[in-house]
């Protein structure tokens, strides 16, 4: 079954769901009627408008939670009139999203991601807000980093906003390269600066078995997308062309070949499955940690004063880049919501120069418009460590996207065939039980057959 079809079915489903409401509706979706043209009597205050409960859906907690008391403080304040009703999401949010669609209970707003920005879309969830956003004074989306605006970009529409500026960083233990005696990492670093650099501490100290203590690179983060994706891209590779699955083709396999030798050849990185009673970089033990802005916090809470730390961008491919992923939640307005024009200015104050600045200062996150984050003035009163904070802004210079085109029955890099196929072929090549052509032709096999079932 192509996705086209699946599309189609899933639309005829919601339609002939939503048709039980009939022209109740239809109603709830036309435009207000004018105020009336006559006056209130002597003595009698006008009325004011109307109360308005918009129901929101999202995650409890940080960072999503405080985000929305800034974005419903936001909306109230222009529209006084309006109340937000948070309504917190349990179990699958997609079950949970298609369900509610289906019988049109679903929250006017809420939380979405970059893997659900396609099928939300497709399936005529979410609304199109690119039209209310470039008539609105209030947003600028030239402003926004291009890329992270492309996250929830779907076929030209606009389909969620994003949150804040999530770049994959190189987070490294300054303490362990000095003692090693090694140089601390630059902006220039290739991948075999990384390497050579953090041979000095892995050869630094040894366990009793002469595994050593210390190692350059922590294992927490082997299988993401978003850490292996760019070494394709950096040698030149794709994944899909032309519906045809190429994670065997050569420059592919050179790529994921050469991330897989800093386990199985170079000996810099973590083994896989070792435990060391916790994250191996918050213990001291690995001298490199790669993750998003949002990890700094939780980082400096539990370091503490174990040893000193920064952050730096991702070290340079073979194609010149510092490639990385980057990736956002956001919020997104339902289609068959009866407050659209509300339910976009809720979400549009997500971008809005204020609220970004709140939630900055916040620490929740990096300012996704350029106005902000390329100004020093956003990094004043956050507090340290890090110092580097331009390296969360200057990594999106080179950052790429997650690839979202395979049918939806074959998954994605997140979930189904896609994950499974290409997680356990890099396991086998990097615990050195396969080589990366012979794992990956066999994950390509796997990965085409689900495309040509859904062609």
């Amino acid at each position: 079954m192509s996705v086209e079809s699946r599309t189609v079915s899933r639309r005829s489903f919601l339609r002939l769901a939503a048709a039980a409401g009939g022209m109740a509706a239809l109603a709830a979706c036309a435009a207000p009627a004018p105020p009336s043209s006559s006056s209130a009597s002597d003595g009698e205050a006008a009325a004011g408008p109307e109360p308005i409960e918009l129901r929101v859906s999202i995650l409890q907690g940080a960072p999503v939670q405080p985000v929305n008391e800034f974005l419903s403080e936001a909306t109230t304040a222009k529209n006084p009139n309006v109340t937000a009703k948070f309504e917190f999401i349990s179990g699958d949010l997609a079950e949970l999203v298609y369900a509610q669609a289906a019988a049109g209970t679903l929250a006017d707003v809420f939380f979405s991601a970059d893997l659900y920005a396609v099928p939300f879309a497709k399936n005529d969830v979410s609304l199109d807000l690119k039209a209310m956003a470039e008539g609105d004074p209030d947003v600028d989306l030239e402003d926004v980093f291009p890329a992270m605006l492309g996250l929830g970009t779907v076929d030209g529409e606009i389909h969620f906003l994003p949150s804040g500026l999530d770049v994959v960083t190189m987070y490294y233990n300054k303490t362990l390269f000095e003692q090693a005696g090694a140089e601390l990492p630059t902006d220039t670093w290739t991948w075999d600066d990384l390497i050579t650099n953090t041979k000095l501490i892995t050869e630094m100290e040894q366990d009793e078995n002469g595994n050593p203590k210390y190692w350059g690179l922590s294992n927490a983060t082997w299988n993401w997308w978003a850490t292996v994706y760019p070494w394709i891209v950096g040698y030149g590779g794709l994944i899909l062309e032309n519906d045809q699955s190429t994670w065997s083709s050569p420059k592919t396999v050179e790529g994921l070949q050469a991330y897989a030798d800093l386990w199985a050849k170079h000996n810099v990185a973590q083994p896989l499955g070792l435990d060391v009673g916790g994250d191996s970089f918050q213990l001291g033990r690995a001298a490199v940690y790669t993750h998003i802005q949002a990890l700094r916090t939780p980082i400096r809470d539990n370091v503490g004063d174990k040893f000193e730390w920064d952050i730096q961008l991702m070290p340079v491919m073979p194609d010149g880049k510092h490639r990385t992923g980057m990736g956002t939640w956001g919020m997104s307005a339902y289609s068959g919501s009866k407050h659209p024009e509300l339910a976009y200015q809720y979400v549009k104050n997500i971008i809005t120069p204020d609220v970004q600045t709140k939630m900055t200062k916040a620490e929740i996150v990096v300012p996704l418009l350029r106005s902000i984050a390329e100004q020093s003035a956003w990094m004043d009163g956050l507090a340290t460590p890090p110092e580097n904070f331009m390296a969360f802004v200057n990594g999106a210079d080179d950052a790429i996207l997650p690839v979202m085109d395979h049918p939806a029955d074959c998954g994605s890099f997140y979930v189904g065939v896609v994950q499974q196929s290409y997680q356990a072929a890099l396991e086998a090549v990097i615990r050195g039980t396969k080589g990366a052509e012979e794992a990956f032709t066999e994950a390509d096999a796997t990965i085409q057959s689900c495309l040509n079932d859904n062609a």
